[in-house]
């Protein structure tokens, strides 16, 4: 089966080991992020800012994105890139950093969504993974946005497998918490404005925090298996 997999902010963290994982297993990989990883066999780029939707939407309508989807078999698009800012109290947050986590955040993995599902050859399986997050299905103080961006994937993908589409499987999946340059941001946070950030300093200091290429093995099997989709939101940690 001819696969390509499609992965958003693909050039660090959870993404460029989900990157490194699929290439190891002899997989086609499209990257979309702002930034480039070193050329590789079987690894096409594309450099994009997904906060900008108007940049995204014009590659989405492009010779360029139909090209890479035509013939393939099985299309995985893992909707990984996102950021956790503003981490800031309601009432606090910058106005700019709120639009910014919206477009990345949320209609940023619409559009790919919908553009898979409308553009893919006939007969292609899509798979579609949101990587979601505990603060999208509990309320962490200081989260508000981030927490309603992955709340709002959650609810897409419950909404998109009762559509029922033929040759679609679709779920949101929380990964735990990761030793990624994210993390970082989160420890360097202000505790006026983000009061857990001493939970996250702790989780670091104790050992807790997960590698992202252990993430991501553990992402891909649950992909792979024959049921994905029956339940539309997963945690790797089940």
């Amino acid at each position: 089966m001819t696969t390509l997999v499609i992965i958003s902010g693909h050039s660090a963290g959870l993404g460029a080991a989900l990157a490194a994982h699929y290439l190891t297993q002899g997989h086609a990989v499209l990257g979309l992020a702002r930034r480039s990883l070193p050329p590789q066999n079987r690894l096409q780029q594309q450099t994009l800012d997904l906060a900008d939707n108007a940049a995204l939407a014009a590659y989405l309508a492009s010779a360029d994105w139909r090209n890479a989807l035509a013939d393939k078999q099985h299309i995985i698009l893992i909707n990984n890139a996102a950021t956790v800012a503003p981490s800031a109290l309601c009432g606090r947050q910058d106005a700019a950093a709120i639009a910014r986590a919206v477009a990345l955040n949320i209609t940023a993995p619409l559009l790919l969504t919908n553009a898979v599902l409308a553009d893919a050859a006939a007969g292609c399986l899509k798979t579609v993974v949101h990587i979601g997050s505990g603060a999208g299905r509990k309320a962490y103080p200081g989260w508000s946005v981030y927490g309603a961006a992955k709340a709002a994937l959650d609810h897409h993908a419950a909404v998109v497998a009762a559509e029922d589409h033929a040759g679609v499987r679709i779920a949101s999946i929380a990964p735990g918490v990761i030793d990624t340059a994210m993390q970082a941001a989160i420890r360097a946070s202000d505790t006026t404005d983000f009061p857990l950030q001493p939970q996250f300093v702790q989780l670091q200091h104790s050992g807790s925090l997960q590698s992202a290429g252990e993430t991501a093995g553990r992402l891909a099997a649950l992909i792979q298996q024959a049921g994905f989709g029956q339940q539309t939101r997963m945690d790797v940690r089940d």
